[in-house]
C-alpha cells in the first residue's frame, strides 16, 4: 500500500481545494483523504507538489518516426520490422518520461501497438497503457493506395485496402483477431493528404466496419476532414473523428448526441503552414483558423474532445525544435498551445489529456484518467500548479516528479526519507 499525502490534486476534472492525501492498494486507487484502518506500506509527504491523473494522448503513431513525406513510399515500410517495433520501444520511453501513462493508437504498422502492449504487460520493456490500434483500413485506389502501384510490396506497411463491406468485413475481424481494440479507417480526404474527391469509402463499407468493430467490442476511428463525410461517420457509429477540420455547430450538435469523441490535432496544420507546404497538401489557414473558433463551441457544448497529433519528426529538418517530433516534452505542448486559444480555460484543456481520454482508453466498467477510489493507479507528481502555467507539462525535465503505472513508480524524483522507503517504491 502506497499513501500520497500533503498533496495539491487535480481529479481529471478540476483542481480540488486544499491539500490531500491519496492510497493506493495494488493497481488501483482506494481511498482519497480516508486512509484505511491499516496503513502497511509507504507514506510519502508530497510536499505541496501536484498529483494528477497521467497523461494520455489519444492520436499516436508509435513508429511513426523516420518516415520522409516527400519519399513517395509507404509509411511503415521505410525501415525492417525490428528497427520499427525498437522505435516504438523508444516512443513509450519518451511517454512515460513525459508524463504519458496511457496512448491511444492510430495506425501503426507489423502489429506494433499490440506487441508494444504484450511486452509491457510481460514486463519486458517499461511502458504506458495501451488502446491498441492496427493499420489503416482503406481501399482500393484511395488516397492511401495510389503511388508506387508498379511496386506492389509482399508485405502491407501501415496501410490495408480492400472493396466491399464483405471483403472489409474480414478485414476487421482478423484485425481484431490479432489484438487491434480499434480499427481506424480513412472515410474521407483532407487534413493535409489531398485527393481528386472527398470521399474515400462508400457508406455501405463504413456501415460494415462499424457494425464488425462494434459486434466485436472494438472501436472505430475515421480520418475525415470535410462536414458531409463527419456526419456520416457520426451518423453511422463511428467512435472518434480523427481531425474534423470542417466541424460547425451542426456537426458539434450531432457529436454531443452520439458522445463522438473528436481529436483535432492542429499541430500538424500548424506545421504545414510553417514551414510554407500548406498549400501543397490542400490545408489552408482559414480551415486553420475555422477549427480554432469551433473548439470552445464544442467544449461548451459538451463534446469530449482529445489531444493528440501526428508525431513523427518529418519537420525536424525544416522547424527549429520541431513541436511534432518523439522527444520529450513535446506531447505535452499541446495543453499550453490549446489553452491559448480564446473561450477555453486551462482546466478544461487538462480534462481532454485526463478524464476525457481515459474513457477512450479503457472500456467501462474500468476507469482511468481521474483521482477517485476504484480508478487505475496512473499518476504524475508535478512540481507547479499546471492550472496556473500549463506549459509546466512541456517541461517534465524540471517539473516531474514521479510517474505511477498501475500502482507502481515507473519514475521516481521524489526526495525519498530513508534506504528502506527507496527499496519499497523501487519494487
Amino acid at each position: 500500500m502506497l499513501v500520497l499525502t500533503n498533496a495539491q490534486v487535480f481529479d481529471g476534472r478540476e483542481m480540488l481545494p486544499g491539500r490531500h492525501s491519496v492510497t493506493i492498494d495494488g493497481d488501483r486507487i482506494v481511498a482519497i483523504d480516508e486512509a484505511p484502518d491499516e496503513v502497511s506500506g509507504e507514506v510519502v509527504d508530497v510536499a505541496g507538489m501536484t498529483l494528477m491523473p497521467g497523461l494520455i494522448t489519444c492520436h499516436l503513431h508509435p513508429d511513426f518516426y523516420k518516415f520522409d513525406i516527400f519519399s513517395g513510399e509507404k509509411p511503415g515500410k521505410e525501415l525492417p520490422p525490428g528497427v520499427m517495433m525498437a522505435i516504438g520501444v523508444r516512443t513509450c520511453r519518451v511517454l512515460l518520461e513525459s508524463g504519458f501513462t496511457g496512448y491511444v493508437g492510430a495506425g501503426c504498422a507489423q502489429d506494433v501497438d499490440v506487441q508494444l502492449k504484450m511486452a509491457i504487460a510481460e514486463e519486458i520493456v517499461p511502458g504506458p497503457r495501451i488502446r491498441a490500434c492496427g493499420h489503416h483500413i482503406g481501399t482500393t485506389g484511395d488516397m492511401n493506395n495510389r503511388s508506387r502501384w508498379w511496386k506492389p510490396y509482399e508485405t502491407p506497411g501501415t496501410d490495408l485496402c480492400d472493396d466491399g463491406p464483405y471483403a472489409l468485413r474480414k478485414l476487421v475481424r482478423q484485425e481484431i483477431s490479432r489484438g487491434v481494440q480499434t480499427i481506424k479507417i480513412f472515410a474521407g480526404a483532407g487534413h493535409g493528404i489531398p485527393s481528386a474527391t472527398t470521399r474515400n469509402m462508400a457508406r455501405d463499407e463504413i456501415t460494415s466496419i462499424v457494425n464488425t468493430a462494434h459486434e466485436r467490442g472494438a472501436k472505430v476511428r475515421a480520418h475525415v476532414a470535410d462536414k458531409e463525410m463527419i456526419l456520416e461517420c457520426i451518423e453511422l457509429g463511428v467512435d472518434i473523428i480523427d481531425h474534423g477540420d470542417e466541424v460547425d455547430e451542426e456537426c458539434i450538435e450531432k457529436m454531443v448526441g452520439a458522445g463522438t469523441f473528436w481529436v483535432p490535432s492542429l499541430v500538424y496544420l500548424w506545421s504545414l503552414l510553417e514551414v510554407g507546404y500548406a498549400a501543397q497538401f490542400g490545408v489552408t489557414r482559414e480551415q486553420y483558423d475555422h477549427v480554432r473558433a469551433m473548439l470552445p463551441v464544442a467544449q461548451q457544448a459538451g463534446v469530449r474532445i482529445l489531444v493528440g497529433d501526428d508525431y513523427s519528426g518529418v519537420f525536424r529538418n525544416m522547424i527549429k525544435d520541431d513541436p511534432l517530433d518523439h522527444q520529450v516534452g513535446n506531447y505535452g505542448k499541446e495543453f499550453a498551445y490549446y489553452g491559448e486559444i480564446d473561450g477555453l480555460s486551462p482546466a478544461e484543456v487538462l480534462r481532454w489529456g485526463t478524464s476525457n481520454a481515459g474513457q477512450l482508453l479503457l472500456d467501462p466498467p474500468a476507469k482511468v484518467g481521474v483521482v477517485e477510489p476504484g480508478a487505475m493507479a496512473d499518476l504524475i507528481i508535478v512540481d507547479g500548479d499546471p492550472l496556473a502555467d500549463l506549459s509546466l507539462l512541456a517541461r517534465p525535465n524540471d517539473v516531474l516528479r514521479a510517474v505511477i503505472r498501475d500502482g507502481r513508480f515507473a519514475i521516481d524524483r521524489l526526495p525519498v526519507a530513508s534506504d528502506a522507503a527507496a527499496a519499497t517504491r523501487a519494487r
